[in-house]
């Protein structure tokens, strides 16, 4: 499939969205239970009907049983419905909605949200949303991801690259968790176009090799939304006589060979302001963050090279061998060698 072939199958008309735009009202949702969230009733997708009813839209398989594939931690993608609107409504997946083309009116946990072209939504599983008519040129895709499934083959394997990585990765899941939802602003952000494309062609005409590709791609999308929020807090006023981010990629970068002291004169600060700083915003202290990379940085290391162990520990900038198998085990619970087995 490519990417005229992409857009054809995006944007034509489903025979419902025809009955919508003739005036048809899908009344589905009223066969769904409802649970009462801050005083006013919403519709409950069903676990054992996990799935949205037609009205909300439709998968962009045929072949796809999207309560199948989220049964298995599997994500689903399904296009949303023109020209009908979408009550409030809850459910047990976290929901990751891209604007293809156009704009997406949505409320989320009570606040209007308008998605705009190449924007992505998070929406945490239980949180109360609808979404408003789509037009003929909106098109937005949904994402339905187990949260199990995010949690543990997304979130968990970029924290393990660097603190900063984890430190964004920990700063996605605690405004989730705190707000429900988090807006991406990549609308001028050309790889998640290029790899929500990729995704969808993959998706729509599968390959030989297409479990793994659909796989790899999700996770550049997860890797590059870590960007996007990364450029979003930045900008943040909170953030910005902060130089939170400027320290940790230092430390990232020079974790080896960097003091408390040469980190305080590279950002102009005291050497207490450094600590103060990543503490409040890491919860650990200078030393356990430049011990944090150092491992983390040893684990990748085991993970992907043949190296002798001493070798790495002295790269990973541990002089005592013994001292840096010890805290090796203390971090993952297992010896260098022993991690190194289960790669």
């Amino acid at each position: 499939m490519n990417l005229n072939e992409l857009h054809e199958r995006l944007t034509q008309l489903s025979d419902s969205e025809r009955a919508y735009q003739a005036g048809f009202f899908f009344d589905g949702w009223e066969a769904l239970p409802k649970v009462k969230i801050d005083g006013r009733e919403v519709y409950r997708l069903q676990d054992s009907h996990n799935t949205p009813p037609s009205g909300h839209g439709e998968s962009l398989s045929s072949t796809d049983n999207l309560t199948r594939l989220l049964a298995q931690e599997r994500f689903a993608i399904k296009r949303n419905s023109r020209f009908n609107p979408v009550p409030e409504h809850i459910h047990s997946y976290v929901e990751l909605n891209y604007v293809y083309a156009g704009q997406c009116p949505q409320v989320v946990d009570g606040t209007p949200v308008l998605l705009k072209e190449n924007q992505v939504l998070l929406i945490d599983t239980d949180c109360p949303h609808s979404i408003g008519i789509l037009e003929e040129g909106d098109i937005m895709l949904s994402l339905l991801i187990p949260k199990g499934f995010l949690r543990d083959n997304l979130f968990l394997r970029f924290s393990q690259g660097s603190v900063l990585s984890d430190f964004f990765i920990n700063a996605i899941n605690v405004q989730t968790d705190h707000n429900h939802f988090l807006l991406f602003h990549a609308e001028k952000d050309r790889r998640i176009a290029l790899f929500f494309q990729e995704l969808l062609c993959e998706y729509l005409d599968p390959s030989v090799n297409s479990e793994d590709i659909l796989m790899y791609l999700f996770s550049l999308i997860m890797a590059e939304l870590i960007n996007v929020y990364e450029s979003d807090l930045t900008q943040e006023e909170t953030f910005s006589t902060s130089p939170i981010v400027g320290i940790l990629r230092y430390i990232e970068q020079n974790f080896a060979t960097c003091t408390q002291a040469s980190v305080a004169e590279q950002f102009h600060i005291s050497q207490n302001y450094v600590s103060t700083l990543l503490k409040k915003h890491t919860g650990k202290t200078y030393i356990q963050t430049v011990q944090a990379q150092k491992l983390k940085y040893a684990a990748s290391l085991l993970k992907n090279t043949d190296r002798p162990i001493t070798e790495i520990a002295g790269e990973a900038g541990y002089e005592n061998v013994s001292f840096f198998y010890k805290k090796f085990q203390q971090q993952f619970g297992c010896s260098p060698g022993d991690y190194r087995e289960r790669r």
